[in-house]
């Protein structure tokens, strides 16, 4: 799925997106759909219970919610936030699914540039959006079509590594005064940073 990588965090900070009207090219194409939405979100569990001396170690991290079910370490501003967390309470916090991308297909075209089609749900009530889009990338495919429904997002930390044989995204967001963490996980890169964006613009917009 992905090139060969070793398992350190990447992390850049304070990425900012162009706004809506400074690049043509991410003029995006909207169809509403009813939504017969169904979840697609994907729980990771163990097969075997875990052997005694596991269950220590899960004790041992409960202060890190992520890093007792993964063995990964959260990024350090949202790890004070989550500390103690159950994991339902993790992933109801900063994985809220009032926006979900339920799916997502690039193509690649020149200059770097890619065609993204994603279906959408909860940009508008009880409708699912299909969005055909042109960018640079999937975080700021996501964070055009977020803007053009009212819902900017900017991107302050970001922070993506494998886990199994997906991705899971964590970044700091910030809309005007408000600021929070949020996460999202996909099959791919681009899913998982489209997911964590819908993820930051419902905490920040509600």
């Amino acid at each position: 799925m992905f090139e060969p990588q070793d398992n350190r965090m990447s992390s850049t900070t304070l990425i900012r997106f162009a706004n809506a009207e400074s690049s043509r090219d991410e003029q995006a194409s909207y169809t509403l759909r009813p939504s017969g939405r169904r979840s697609s979100s994907v729980t990771y569990r163990t097969a075997q219970p875990l052997p005694r001396i596991e269950k220590r170690r899960t004790r041992t991290f409960a202060e890190d919610p992520f890093r007792a079910r993964f063995g990964r370490r959260l990024p350090a501003g949202m790890r004070q936030e989550a500390r103690g967390m159950e994991w339902r309470t993790f992933i109801e916090t900063y994985a809220p699914d009032a926006i979900r991308v339920e799916s997502l297909r690039a193509t690649k075209l020149t200059a770097g540039r890619k065609s993204y089609e994603l279906a959408i749900t909860g940009l508008r009530d009880g409708m699912s959006t299909r969005v055909s889009i042109t960018s640079m990338g999937a975080a700021s495919a996501m964070t055009q079509i977020l803007a053009d429904h009212g819902r900017r997002v900017e991107i302050l930390e970001f922070h993506q590594y494998d886990i199994f044989e997906a991705t899971v995204t964590f970044i700091f967001t910030q809309h005007k005064t408000a600021k929070c963490w949020a996460v999202g996980f996909g099959a791919d890169r681009d899913s998982s940073i489209a997911a964590a964006l819908g993820s930051a613009a419902t905490r920040l917009h509600g």
